[in-house]
């Protein structure tokens, strides 16, 4: 007999696609999924056959053009303060709902503090879903960063405020018991091979893999007729509002044997990246999959579903990081030869033209990156997270 499983997320894409397969496999498997996110994703979360628990957001609009990512140095504690804040807001509104039709068990994504408190006051079972690198005593973000000061004020004030917002919900949890969370298991949407020190990591944490998603509905595109191999470039859907950098972009592709396919994202119109010639497409948004599907190399700001996209395909990857968590992701891509890496404010148009048509040759690159799909093929997708899903259910 099936049970009830609520996916509780934050809205950014990159966090809920890479679930909207595990959610169609449980449903598949003849239970009921409720999703909870923006009422933006909700098409995409009912492809998957599951309920739309829609909320109202604090996050960033897709179509805010005021979004700039923190600085380097506070990038953790303005995102943890920035989920609390999302959290403090949402919990009001889905509880009612999902007490009033309780699950059996609670996936929430590693910064969807809600869930997490939803599940404590309940008392149910949680899987853990984490789309940035696993952390454990052997590696984690924190670790990028020296000196890391946790008498910082605002980090105490982070710290408080969740100190207090959790009393307030009537849990007994510090600080860091909440922020180090035992969940019956965790789900990693990436191979153990592309993971820092994987094999320090018990089966607690299921590397999954990327988990194929059901169709959705949006822009079509066509490979070019004449064949030319083709490169994406994205920044994905948050911190990427650049237009300087997808000027660069065409201007490193015009006048070659390149056929590239831009895509800008809604904060940016790309009229205002200006003319192109006829090998350069440049579009708010496209089917990345299948553009990848078709592609011969992938600039991304190196998030971590785009990666697992991309080596699903065996493409090579150019990682122009914008996060901390980006960043770390796109060493890992020099380190396994899974490509290379540029830093935003160095991106040029001879520079990035010069490393898409060295990679392009390089049999080093080549060979790490069909490891690493074959890594990523391995791995057991939407099928073995919900074995995972099912094994942690009462």
């Amino acid at each position: 007999m099936g049970k009830h499983i609520a996916f509780v997320n934050i809205p950014a894409i990159g966090h809920v696609y890479p679930t909207l397969g595990v959610a169609a496999e449980l449903v598949r498997r003849g239970h009921r999924v409720t999703y909870s996110s923006v009422g933006r994703r909700t098409g995409a979360i009912e492809s998957t056959g599951a309920t739309a628990l829609p909320y109202e957001s604090t996050r960033p609009s897709d179509t805010d053009r005021e979004v700039r990512a923190p600085g380097r140095t506070t990038y953790l504690t303005a995102s943890l303060l920035g989920f609390l804040a999302e959290a403090e807001k949402v919990l009001p509104q889905i509880e009612p709902a999902l007490r009033a039709d309780p699950p059996d068990l609670v996936v929430f994504d590693r910064m969807a503090f809600a869930g997490r408190i939803l599940a404590e006051k309940m008392g149910l079972p949680t899987v853990q879903s984490w789309v940035v690198m696993v952390s454990n005593e052997h590696w984690s973000l924190g670790s990028l960063l020296d000196g890391f000061d946790v008498e910082d004020p605002d980090f105490v004030a982070f710290v408080n405020r969740l100190e207090a917002f959790v009393g307030e919900q009537g849990l007994a949890l510090t600080p860091t018991e909440f922020l180090t969370p035992v969940a019956c298991r965790d789900l990693a949407y990436y191979p153990r091979a592309f993971q820092y020190a994987g094999d320090r990591f018990d089966d607690q944490v299921c590397f999954v893999g990327p988990c194929a998603r059901p169709p959705l509905p949006g822009p079509t595109w066509q490979p070019p007729a004449d064949g030319r191999p083709v490169v994406l470039v994205t920044l994905g859907t948050i911190y990427n509002r650049d237009v300087d950098f997808y000027r660069h972009c065409v201007a490193a592709f015009a006048d070659s044997a390149w056929h590239a396919v831009i895509a800008v994202g809604e904060r940016t119109d790309p009229a205002e990246v200006g003319p192109t010639p006829d090998n350069v497409e440049v579009h708010q948004l496209v089917p990345q999959l299948d553009v990848l599907d078709h592609a011969a190399m992938f600039v991304s700001h190196a998030g971590m579903g785009g990666i697992m996209e991309a080596l699903r395909v065996g493409v090579p990857l150019i990682a122009v990081p914008q996060t901390l968590e980006q960043e770390a992701n796109a060493s890992r891509i020099e380190e396994l030869a899974l490509g290379a890496r540029i830093s935003p404010g160095e991106v040029t148009p001879q520079g990035l033209r010069d490393t898409v048509d060295r990679l392009a040759k390089d049999e080093t690159v080549a060979q790490g990156v069909a490891i690493m799909r074959q890594h990523v093929l391995e791995s057991g997708g939407a099928p073995r997270a919900a074995d995972a899903v099912e094994a942690c259910l009462r």
